[in-house]
């Protein structure tokens, strides 16, 4: 069985310069809660499935176990200062959602043209 980094974090979740969200996270490249909630939710989702979407729930169980250690981690770095939660009302602002909706809509369109054209740098 593959370790439990490997399988949440495999190669084609990192970006061009080989960072996974993880790096991001502890790097504070996001506002801290959200990156915490991230982890909080998705060691719920797993914890929640074991067992359901299939019959041994070993892999599922190591998922969540992995996403508390990056939870447990977060928590510490907000506690020293290490990452913060600048940018939290940008992420949380609905007054120009309308202009950013417009764009992360366009970006995922480039994206898509960019993996079908075989322009995309993978």
């Amino acid at each position: 069985m593959r370790k439990a980094t490997e399988m949440i974090r495999p190669k084609h979740y990192v970006d061009r310069h080989g960072h996974d969200l993880f790096f991001e996270f502890e790097r504070g490249h996001y506002p801290a809660v959200m990156a915490i909630g991230f982890c909080y939710l998705n060691m719920v989702k797993y914890e929640r499935r074991a067992g359901k979407k299939t019959a041994d729930p070993t892999e599922d169980l190591a998922k969540a176990r992995t996403y508390f250690q990056e939870y447990e981690k977060l928590l510490f770095l907000k506690s020293i200062g290490e990452i913060h939660d600048q940018g939290i009302d940008l992420a949380l602002n609905y007054e120009d959602f309308k202009k950013r909706k417009e764009i992360y809509l366009k970006r995922l369109d480039r994206i898509e043209e960019d993996i079908k054209s075989g322009r995309a740098k993978l």
